[in-house]
């Protein structure tokens, strides 16, 4: 009996030294990411970027985090030489001790704060969330998990400086055409048209911005507003308009989400403050990953997925919209039926096939339900922006809810979003296929 005792006490001891010399992995908050995705999101809609532009920076944060994760995950797989052009990022040292949550903050905000203008904004989430961890943690762990997450940001910010996205600033000079079935600058700004280069991005994982483009039958020819089968979409638009209630309205200015819109009073024109689509589904997936308590990788992987989906259904839409240059509703609604006619909200400046929102929103949802399955969840995205909040029983439903809001709003033909839906299933379907984070059992 004592025999057995003493071994037992000896398996114990080994046990013991044996986790003492093993380094130290801990995690003070699984939710870090949902707060970088919130300090992001301020900055860009007070940079008032464009909504491509936007994605971008999502993207590429959310990929730092993501990489700053992975060596202390074995069942997850890096996205190096999976992302066009992403070369070998920085090993860890593996000998050393870590806070995981603490890391990936790091990497996400040295990533921020080089792809905002608003710095101040991610510089001061940071140094109080230091300020936190410092306090937290002893000095090597805290410095070692610092040295890390940097490291790894600026691998990806030197990967994100060779996406073309510099050499196509200040060179968006886009010359529309005069003929009535083409785009042309929209009232009530008349703005010029935004990011005709943004075909030229590179994409991060569908090949280039036209590989899906065959998706995408041919939208109904105007024909001097003769066409039957445009007149009828143009014609439910009008209606539509005419004959909206309280809920259509509702989710029309919910899903609304254009980072550029403005509005007069008197002779002042005020610029309004609202998230661009893919923050609002990122802001969704924060709030779900909070109510459905997923893990810190979970997190990071739907972050990373999601993003990256729809930065290349933004490049794969802007390449279809300035290929087609489609006439908005405004332009033909106000030359054939109703020379005084407004939408519901402001008309964004760009040509109308297919509907951006609807190819981003059905690859967000594509992916999110491949991941995460079918999920309620109650959306709180727009919550700060005095829109409230939205209960859905899938992301599908949010994602379809999203599309039809573009008819409400009176932005877009059913053409252009029922067809936006195949492009962005089609690309999230590839991201499905073919983008492994996971590695096979």
């Amino acid at each position: 009996m004592i025999r057995r005792i003493y071994l037992i006490l000896m398996v114990c001891f080994t046990l013991i030294q044996c986790n003492k010399n093993e380094p130290k992995r801990i995690l003070l908050s699984s939710d870090i990411l949902s707060q970088c995705n919130l300090s992001i999101q301020n900055a860009i809609v007070l940079d008032r970027v464009s909504a491509p532009a936007g994605a971008r920076r999502y993207m590429y944060a959310c990929i730092a985090a993501y990489e700053a994760l992975v060596p202390f995950y074995p069942d997850y797989q890096s996205v190096s030489g999976q992302f066009n052009k992403l070369g070998n990022l920085p090993k860890v040292d593996t000998s050393k001790s870590y806070c995981l949550d603490l890391a990936a903050m790091v990497a996400y905000t040295t990533v921020a704060k080089a792809v905002v203008y608003r710095e101040d904004s991610i510089e001061g989430f940071r140094n109080r969330k230091l300020a936190y961890y410092k306090s937290a943690l002893g000095s090597e762990m805290y410095n070692n998990s610092m040295a890390w997450g940097d490291s790894l940001g600026k691998a990806i910010i030197k990967w994100a400086k060779k996406d073309t996205f510099d050499q196509i600033r200040g060179v968006d000079l886009y010359l529309a055409k005069t003929n009535d079935e083409f785009w042309q600058p929209t009232p009530t700004e008349y703005m010029q048209a935004v990011e005709p280069q943004w075909k030229k991005l590179r994409t991060v994982f569908i090949s280039n911005s036209s590989a899906f483009r065959d998706t995408l039958p041919l939208p109904a020819p105007y024909q001097l507003g003769k066409n039957k089968k445009f007149l009828e979409y143009q014609n439910q638009v009008y209606t539509t308009s005419k004959n909206l209630d309280s809920n259509k309205i509702r989710i029309a200015k919910y899903w609304d989400d254009n980072p550029n819109s403005t509005f007069h009073y008197g002779h002042a024109t005020i610029n309004v403050l609202k998230v661009s689509p893919a923050g609002h589904w990122l802001g969704m997936f924060s709030t779900v990953a909070r109510q459905k308590k997923y893990s810190l990788m979970e997190s990071a992987e739907g972050m990373l997925r999601l993003s990256s989906a729809m930065h290349d259904a933004f490049i794969a839409c802007w390449e279809a919209k300035y290929h087609f240059e489609y006439v908005r509703p405004v332009t033909s609604i106000r030359k054939t039926i109703d020379s005084s006619w407004l939408p519901l909200i402001e008309t964004p400046a760009f040509p109308e096939y297919p509907s951006g929102h609807s190819v981003v929103s059905s690859a967000a949802a594509t992916v999110l339900t491949n991941l995460f399955g079918e999920v309620s969840y109650t959306d709180s995205a727009e919550f700060q922006f005095g829109l409230g909040v939205r209960k859905f029983n899938s992301f599908r439903e949010a994602s379809n809810e999203a599309c039809i809001s573009r008819l409400y709003g009176g932005i877009h033909y059913i053409e252009a979003i029922e067809n936006g839906k195949k492009l962005g299933n089609a690309i999230g379907n590839y991201h499905n296929k073919n983008l492994i984070t996971r590695r096979k059992q």
